[in-house]
């Protein structure tokens, strides 16, 4: 008996893990504006799950339930390539300018499961489609239900941008970070 509930954790283990993959495979596609993306996502959810994003503000917020997490998947297709009005420092105006967000690449760094937790550590670099931007890390921990589905998401992200070769942070304020972290973050 002992064995096979082993053997049963150790499963429980290997789906979790490659749900966590999934999960972050389908983000690059939704990312990519593939709306087709969506739906699978929701299929590793249950229908009661809660998203919340635990960041600094204006990066907050909690999402009961599946057409809660739907709404938030389908803004995030609509904020790819969107168009954005950056203020910069004022010793850097003359970067001020309209642009679109650009580049939003997630990178697991790490990932922890443990019976029906699982964490997954990771860096995440935001770009404009002029090369402003730059790179923050977090967490995402998931909680699954007994059938295997996501039955709660929190994600927390850093509070400090820092710099990413090829991507200029000088001369961004601390709103164009709130900004670019807005357009980027509905779904990390």
């Amino acid at each position: 008996m002992f064995s096979d509930r082993t053997e049963l954790e150790r499963g429980r283990k290997g789906n979790h893990e490659e749900t966590i993959r999934t999960y972050f495979s389908l983000i690059k596609e939704l990312r990519a504006g593939q709306e087709e993306a969506v739906e699978k996502l929701l299929e590793l959810w249950d229908e009661d799950g809660v998203f919340e994003f635990a960041g600094s503000p204006p990066v907050t917020g909690t999402y009961h339930g599946i057409n809660a997490i739907h709404t938030l998947y389908k803004n995030r297709v609509k904020a790819t390539g969107m168009p954005l009005k950056l203020e910069c420092s004022p010793e850097k105006a003359e970067f001020s300018k309209e642009t679109a967000l650009g580049i939003v690449n997630t990178e697991v760094s790490r990932t922890k499961v443990s019976d029906r937790k699982a964490v997954a550590s990771w860096r995440t670099v935001v770009g404009t489609e002029d090369s402003r931007g730059f790179q923050v890390s977090g967490s995402h921990t998931f909680t699954f239900n007994e059938e295997g589905k996501i039955s709660s998401l929190k994600v927390v992200l850093s509070p400090r941008a820092g710099e990413f070769e090829n991507l200029r942070l000088d001369g961004l304020s601390v709103n164009d970070i709130g900004r670019l972290a807005l357009a980027a973050w509905p779904v990390v």
